[in-house]
């Protein structure tokens, strides 16, 4: 490997550091603690596993942005690329039998070889949920409202859920006779929202009259619990009308819940990932134009690994939540510390993290201006420095005072945060 090449990163990759390191972390534990208080818990899943098991269920797309490689025996496997496939797999190999319905959540990198944009890079976190084995809007209902409690735990206010349902235009394309792959693309057109688009899929695939403009009315079907009457009226068989029916006992939900103002109903909102099977969601906030998080409903996924158990989830991208959040992290130093007896320095040390107080110890022996210009360069709230005789010196906001070794130590109980 070349010198030049040993110094770079690989292109869509990130190194995070002092504050936005500890901005990421931060956020991660905000959501984790807030899953837990909802009765998720945590797993932990390996980054990587058998390309066959990692792409199952997933779209063509996805498949495309998958990174593969071999291991010494030959066989394909990859990086994951979203968190809900594994842990499908783990619930139905190894969790078929547990009491229902499991609760879990996660917070991981995932990778994915598309094109970086703001927030998303080859490799970014996904942190989210998954409640499997119950097939219920009471299921559904929850899983949207943790979405709408996790941004604001992250002190996002100004952001909306658009909740669409997947199920509605399956049973619609049921009448048409397309293959999953045309399915697909009609998705895909439909869900951005752009006519043309749509009007030239639907010729590409020959779908003509009726319904043409049913599809073609899809991404219009926007808006408050005004649209689900104009829904039922397009259903054109009992599975689309049922699908209707049951996004409208979601909303009512939500609505009992008190979270209905973040909601806008957009059955043109289907472009969720390939297994999604009933509702579907994504995040939005005000000043980004992207979701921040997205889920949804996945009935067959489980198929693939050998169980049969329903199952809704949505994660959350971490690095896109980091350009709406406005969390903010403290990384300045609350003690620095400097004893010519070194037995005194370990001591207090020790006393101060005992006390929750984040201390360096001066492992360079600089001292006087050298050091109070290191203190300063790192933030640090205090810096002390002690002479062999227990006689102390405390620097803080601009002041000094001298203490001795044993006031030092009696006043760190009133430094705690």
């Amino acid at each position: 490997m070349s010198n030049h090449l040993r110094r770079q990163r690989p292109h869509g990759l990130n190194d995070l550091f002092y504050e936005q390191a500890a901005i990421k972390t931060g956020l991660e534990e905000l959501l984790l603690e807030t899953f837990s208080l909802w009765g998720y818990q945590r797993i932990i899943l390996p980054t990587f596993g058998y390309y066959e098991s990692l792409s199952a269920g997933t779209s063509p797309e996805i498949q495309r942005h998958m990174y593969r490689f071999f291991d010494r025996e030959g066989n394909v496997l990859a990086l994951r690329a979203d968190m809900t496939v594994p842990t499908a797999r783990l619930v139905a190999t190894r969790l078929y039998d547990q009491p229902l319905p499991l609760r879990f959540c996660y917070a991981g990198s995932v990778f994915r070889h598309e094109q970086p944009q703001a927030g998303q890079r080859h490799e970014f976190t996904q942190a989210g949920v998954e409640l499997i084995g119950a097939a219920t809007p009471e299921a559904d209902a929850e899983v949207v409202a943790l979405a709408i409690a996790a941004l604001q735990a992250l002190g996002i206010t100004e952001f909306q859920i658009n909740l669409g349902q997947v199920a509605f235009l399956r049973a619609l394309m049921e009448d048409m006779g397309l293959q999953n792959g045309d399915q697909y693309e009609l998705e895909q057109a439909i869900g951005r929202k752009n006519d043309v688009e749509v009007a030239a899929t639907l010729e590409k695939l020959q779908v003509t009259g009726e319904a043409a403009r049913l599809i073609r009315a899809l991404p219009h079907l926007y808006g408050g619990v005004e649209i689900l009457p104009r829904a039922r009226d397009l259903a054109t068989n009992p599975a689309a009308r049922a699908a209707v029916e049951y996004l409208e006992d979601v909303y009512g939900l939500l609505v009992a819940q008190g979270v209905a103002e973040h909601i806008i109903l957009d059955l043109g909102e289907i472009r969720g990932m390939a297994y999604h099977t009933g509702i579907a969601f994504r995040g939005y906030v005000r000043g980004l134009g992207f979701d921040v998080c997205g889920g949804g409903r996945y009935d067959d996924l489980m198929t693939q690994f050998g169980s049969s158990l329903p199952a809704v989830g949505f994660a959350l991208g971490i690095e896109r939540a980091m350009l709406a959040s406005p969390f903010q992290a403290d990384v300045a130093l609350d003690l620095l510390l400097f004893c010519e007896s070194q037995a005194d320095g370990y001591a207090v040390a020790a006393r101060a993290r005992a006390l929750g107080l984040q201390v360096e110890l001066e492992v360079l022996r600089r001292r006087g201006d050298d050091l109070l210009e290191y203190g300063q360069a790192k933030r640090a709230r205090r810096i002390v420095t002690c002479d062999s005789e227990g006689h102390c010196v405390l620097y803080q906001r601009d002041t000094e005072r001298e203490l001795t070794l044993a006031e030092i130590q009696e006043e760190m109980a009133g430094w705690r945060r």
